[in-house]
């Protein structure tokens, strides 16, 4: 019967899979003049960041070039995180692909020419729901949207990869623990999956990868599912595209906007509306959403629902169910009425923007995978856009209710992903509730203290179903506010509501350590009978803390960094959360034109227990001169699907960073080994 397993030690499979991957390290390192006995070859590690298809396609090239160079032989792991385990899960279809470099030509090919249809992908999505019980936004997103960027359909396992790989630098995979991210549980956040093993990097806790996803009770197997394929785990590492913490925060930019929306703070109905978008944040930060409540009901204040009843939040001795099903009331409210409240807010002249962003925030709610690759940054320019016109007319609404609360609404669903204390956000909620009702008469205002007793997960929920509750009340409580535009964008932010209601959890999966006495696990992580996994790029868009990992002894970590904006600051980043973990890694300085007009080689010296860091940014001044900035605009993360000649260049761009620098490279590890 399997078992959970609590340590830190690598798995006999691992163990057993490196002995057999060494003498390959050590035959490469001979045929590049370093010689070097069994004794220590070093341990290297490759990484690939995040990035989208831009990681994808840059991995690809920089293993390519590794490869046509005879240096790929040399690493003992290979770790990714989001775009780059595309890459990754490609190459690995086929055994030992890394002495056949025949492997990365029919990727290439097929990234450039491929395709799968859409009929294909639902087929996939349906078996998805069929089989999962823990069916999400993950399997949505996995069947339909990764097939249209990878071009494949991989229906393989993980765990496959033990017996057809020994040839290949071990494969890890690194997703991150939703939740324990929010709860800012550092060490039990890093999660990695391995051919042998998935569990917690630095907490220590780990199950066979092939019983990933069966429903485990106090460290024992109960009743085992299907292994997830590895389509759906490229959906897993890869779905930043798709987190909801990114789609809140263009609805909060959207709503305040530029200089002139500064004039529709004091309006009631967008300060409700930005209460509930904040609520709705507030359910995955630990903290207060008190004053938001407080605000919302304020804001509510006279208002009645559309069944002419009060709105106002009142959770004097009501369980978490009534209190939810009170936040439910009001964010509903809130939205369906809101154009009644806010008749003045805009005129017609906006019209024609506005049916340009409903078109594609529709093709967002539709989930179709060729409108969803390449939609995110559109959709935030035409919120933007609107949003501005929107300031432009609402200057008049200073005072304006409606627009007040709409706009808490947005702040504490925006609150609850920011790590400061948010219980501001619920006292002035409940400020701009009081004296509402819902349409059902019911008061709309949170009890306090009520709430500061309430677990997270209770104020979660408390603070979604306020939000849409409010939505739905709002226009009995604002006809003033209400014409075509107005009515529209409530509407919309109804709908939003609604769809994250209905498909609120990413990578949902049974949670292996339910009911474990595990004392140096955190508690919190020890009750849930599911958990929840996503992109790791969204913490750290480097999966160093893999390499990291004490027991894996890694000498040399290679990092192919394909991050946008600051070439640097996966470095900085994972550097501050070493200080905070007490993992040694090595200091990490550089100046301000490394950020503007990176190199395209840096190396980082370990010393004492700390590896030393080759850091590689894709694009850089050496392989790009002067027209650095040319690609960066070309190679956007969301722009969509890259055309074949595209990729072609990237693939060659991203190969020079390594045949620029490969007698430096192998200094590095030859120095490496003399320190051994």
């Amino acid at each position: 019967m399997a078992q959970v397993r609590i340590g830190h030690l690598l798995s006999d499979g691992e163990k057993n899979y490196l002995s057999g991957r060494k003498p390959f390290v050590q035959k490469c390192l001979v045929k590049n003049n370093i010689p070097c006995t069994l004794s220590k070859v070093p341990n290297i590690a490759i990484l690939g960041s995040g990035g989208g298809e831009r990681a994808m396609v840059g991995l690809l090239g920089s293993l390519s070039q590794m490869g046509e160079a005879g240096l790929l032989d040399a690493a003992l792991y290979m770790s990714g995180v989001s775009g780059s385990t595309w890459c990754m899960a490609s190459l690995y279809e086929k055994a030992n692909w890394s002495s056949d470099m025949e492997q990365i030509k029919v990727v290439a090919e097929r990234f450039g020419h491929g395709s799968v249809s859409l009929k294909d992908r639902v087929w996939h999505l349906i078996g998805y729901y069929r089989a999962n019980d823990n069916f999400s936004l993950t399997d949505v997103w996995s069947a339909l949207v990764v097939p249209a960027i990878v071009k494949k359909i991989d229906k393989s396992t993980l765990s496959n990869y033990q017996t057809c790989h020994d040839k290949d630098p071990y494969p890890i995979y690194t997703v991150i623990n939703q939740d324990c991210k929010y709860e800012h549980l550092q060490r039990e956040t890093f999660f990695e999956l391995t051919p042998h093993e998935a569990g917690y990097t630095l907490a220590g806790a780990f199950v066979e990868t092939a019983y990933f996803g069966s429903i485990f009770n106090k460290g024992v197997l109960t009743k085992p599912k299907p292994e997830m394929d590895m389509t759906y785990l490229q959906g897993l590492c890869g779905s930043a595209l798709a987190d909801k913490e990114v789609i809140l925060k263009i609805l909060k930019e959207w709503l305040e906007g530029g200089e002139n929306m500064k004039a529709l703070k004091d309006h009631k109905g967008v300060q409700l509306l930005s209460t509930v978008v904040d609520l709705q944040l507030c359910q995955h930060t630990g903290c207060d959403p008190a004053p938001l409540l407080q605000t919302a009901n304020e804001l509510l204040l006279g208002k009645m629902g559309l069944d002419g009843s009060m709105l106002q939040l009142n959770f004097d001795g009501k369980n978490s169910a009534d209190q939810n099903k009170q936040i439910q009331t009001v964010t509903s409210a809130a939205s369906k009425l809101f154009f009644e409240w806010n008749k003045d807010l805009v005129d017609l002249e906006v019209r024609e923007e506005l049916d340009v962003f409903v078109k594609t925030h529709d093709k967002v709610n539709e989930k179709s995978p060729d409108k969803l690759v390449g939609g995110g940054s559109k959709v935030g320019e035409l919120l933007k856009k609107f949003i501005d016109r929107v300031e432009k007319e609402a200057v008049a609404l200073q005072s304006h209710a409606g627009p007040r609360l709409i706009l808490q609404v947005l702040e504490l669903y925006y609150g609850i992903h920011r790590e400061e204390d948010w219980t501001h956000l619920v006292v002035e909620l409940n400020t701009l509730l009081k004296g509402k009702k819902t349409v059902s008469g019911s008061d709309l205002m949170i009890n306090e203290d009520e709430w500061l007793e309430a677990d997270l997960n209770s104020r979660k929920k408390l603070a979604h179903g306020l939000s849409l509750e409010i939505c739905k009340s709002f226009w009995s409580w604002f006809p003033d506010l209400k014409n075509a535009i107005w009515d529209y964008i409530v509407k919309k932010i109804m709908q939003f509501l609604e769809w994250l209601l209905k498909y609120r959890i990413w990578g949902t999966n049974y949670n292996y350590l339910h009911r474990m006495n595990a004392p140096h696990i955190d508690k919190r992580l020890l009750q849930s009978e599911t958990t929840h996994f996503e992109d790791a790029g969204l913490l750290l868009n480097s999966p160093y803390m893999s390499a990291l990992r004490h027991e894996r002894e890694i000498d040399l970590i290679i990092s192919f960094d394909f991050s946008a904006g600051n070439p640097m600051e996966t470095l900085t980043e994972t550097a501050e959360e070493c200080k905070d973990l007490d993992i040694s890694f090595p200091k990490i300085q550089y100046t301000k034109s490394d950020v503007s007009s990176p190199k395209g080689f840096y190396v980082f010296k370990g010393l004492k227990k700390a590896p030393t860091v080759i850091h590689i940014p894709l694009f850089n001044v050496d392989n790009c001169g002067s027209k650095l900035e040319d690609y960066r605009k070309k190679y956007g993360t969301f722009q969509g699907a890259y055309s074949p000649e595209m990729i072609e260049d990237l693939i060659k761009k991203a190969g020079e960073n390594v045949l620029n620098n490969k007698e430096t490279l192998l200094g590095v590890i030859k120095d490496i080994i003399e320190q051994k």
